[in-house]
This record gives C-alpha cells, sequence and structure tokens, in this order.
C-alpha cells in the first residue's frame, strides 16, 4: 500500500505552453494526444538549451533508414505515395521501424501477382509459341500491352491502396 502511495506521489499535472502534461520521473505524457507520435504513446523530456531556455524534446529513438538499393519500382513507388497521400500511416510505420518490412511485402504481393496475371492474361489473349514463333511483331505488341496493362493494375490495387 505504502508503495502505491509513492508512486502517486510521483505523478503529478502541469501545463506547458497552454498544454497539460503528466510528469513523472521527468517524463511528461500529454493528456490530449494531437499529433500521431503522441497518439502512438510518445513522450517528452525536458531540457535546457544553451541559452537558458527550457524546451520539451520528444523521447524517441531515431528510425532505421531505408534501404532503397533493395527496393524495386513498385516499392519506391509505395514509399512514394506512403509520403504524400498517407503521411500518417507512413510516420507510424517509420519510427515503428516496420516500414521496410512493409516495403518488401508489397513488392513480392505485385510480384506474385504479375507472374500469375500474365500466365492467365496470356492464355486469354491467345499468345502461345505458336504465335511468337509466326508472327513475332504481333506477340511482342501484345507483350507489351500486356506488361504496361498489368504494371497499372498492380500499381491500382497493390501499391496505391
Amino acid at each position: 500500500m505504502k508503495e502505491i502511495k509513492e508512486a502517486w506521489k510521483m505523478k503529478e499535472t502541469v501545463v506547458l505552453a497552454k498544454k497539460e502534461y503528466i510528469l513523472e520521473n521527468e517524463i511528461y505524457t500529454p493528456i490530449v494526444k494531437e499529433s500521431p507520435f503522441e497518439r502512438q504513446g510518445g513522450t517528452y523530456r525536458l531540457e535546457k538549451m544553451a541559452d537558458g531556455a527550457e524546451v520539451l524534446i520528444p523521447n524517441m529513438k531515431l528510425p532505421k533508414k531505408i534501404e532503397l538499393g533493395k527496393l524495386n519500382r513498385f516499392g519506391k513507388a509505395r514509399l512514394k505515395y506512403l509520403k504524400e497521400e498517407r503521411q500518417e500511416d507512413y510516420q507510424i510505420m517509420l519510427m515503428e521501424e516496420t516500414l521496410m518490412n512493409h516495403l518488401t511485402d508489397i513488392q513480392e504481393q505485385v510480384e506474385n501477382f504479375l507472374e500469375m496475371e500474365e500466365l492467365r492474361m496470356k492464355e486469354a489473349w491467345g499468345m502461345t509459341q505458336e504465335m511468337q514463333d509466326q508472327d513475332f511483331l504481333k506477340y511482342a505488341g501484345l507483350k507489351k500491352n500486356m506488361d504496361m496493362t498489368l504494371t497499372k493494375m498492380a500499381m491500382e490495387q497493390i501499391v496505391w491502396a
């Protein structure tokens, strides 16, 4: 019972810059969560600057860098989409260090999709080895059209979803 009372004494509510925080062991936890960082449980610490001013600094470690060399065009497209259209999801994955796994998972989904759908489309469009041998230009034109169609489908259904 004594431990609970002592723990309670260490918590207090403080107001800094018109915002309320719970202060416990020099860690400031916002009462009203306004940013993605705060909604994910982000806290702050008070630091004294060289000029004597005190500033709240987020308690967080820097995320791992994105390994662009491991991303193909679909992984890079997903990264761009997240940064531009889904900033909150991007920030959360970046802070939780799940972004790189997410991007490589998207790449794998696209590769599987392209592999499966190419076989189906070749059959549906009548693209056979015989056609390739007899009329290569027709086959090459259909193949180019199919590749562009599949890429567009992959972008719309997986990368930008």
